[in-house]
């Protein structure tokens, strides 16, 4: 494609000569020299440069290069030594995700109230990364003797144990006691052989279950139905069981074997 006798014009981007900032640096504060907005200085700037700078080209170049124009409402900013309207002193409170918290110092410290009702009840102790959680599960009772300082652990713990809101205060008792029973144990034996112990207890706790035997017991209840509509599924479970059969004979044959002997022993 041929480009003789064409015109380029430039599109993007105008070039800031330094005439140009010299002619701003001149004028501020932009105030004091009869300024009332930056749009007024702009459309003199270009009246004079004979250039088409745009409000928001203007404001950026004179912040890429630190120059500020004055033109900010006093009653817009903070003054230094002033206090923001929304300032409150030590001792306010205020509610943050639906819990409490207390300002602990200036500038803006804050804790959960709970916490500090804690710490004030144990001088020398700190709940720095930990929890202080409510034993009756009501986060706006913060009597004393409702306040526990836990682990993040134990309350991992308590959780996986099945410890909700909706738990009594004798309930969350128990899981706690649980939790720091699990949780000294696994820094005594290790956590491999604690974790091994645990799935233990779990498994035999939930073998003797009553409510998760009738779980289990109905479970296999339907699914041998459902097999049992299915021609093809019970020709394959049948098929399952033969094999089986074939594989363990002679291992089935030793039980049964010594099953009669113990009968006979018995008798």
């Amino acid at each position: 494609m041929s480009t003789e006798g064409k015109k380029w014009k430039r599109t993007k981007g105008i070039l800031w000569t330094d005439e140009i900032f010299s002619w701003i640096k001149e004028r501020i504060p932009a105030k004091e020299h009869g300024y009332t907005s930056r749009q007024q200085m702009l459309e003199e700037l270009n009246q004079t440069f004979n250039t088409t700078f745009t409000i928001r080209a203007f404001c950026t170049h004179c912040y890429e290069k630190g120059i500020q124009l004055g033109l900010c409402h006093s009653n817009s900013a903070i003054v230094r030594g002033e206090k923001h309207w929304r300032h409150r002193p030590v001792g306010s409170f205020q509610i943050k995700k639906d819990y409490v918290r207390i300002k602990i110092a200036e500038p803006n410290h804050w804790m959960q109230y709970q916490r500090y009702v804690w710490e004030q009840n144990h001088p020398g102790q700190s709940a720095e990364g930990k929890t202080v959680i409510f034993m009756d599960g009501n986060n706006r009772n913060f009597e004393p003797s409702n306040l526990e300082c836990v682990t993040r652990g134990e309350l991992s713990v308590m959780s996986s144990l099945g410890c909700t809101s909706d738990c009594s205060r004798e309930e969350r008792e128990i899981y706690l006691l649980r939790a720091r029973l699990i949780c000294a144990k696994t820094k005594l034996l290790g956590v491999e052989e604690a974790t091994r112990l645990h799935n233990k207890m779990n498994y035999e706790r939930r073998k003797n279950d009553p409510e998760v035997k009738a779980k289990r017991a109905e479970y296999a209840k339907r699914r041998m139905a459902a097999i049992m509509s299915d021609p093809v599924r019970h020709q394959e479970l049948l098929d399952k069981q033969r094999a089986y059969r074939e594989k363990n004979r002679e291992r089935i044959n030793q039980w049964a074997r010594n099953k009669r002997e113990r009968l006979q022993h018995v008798n």
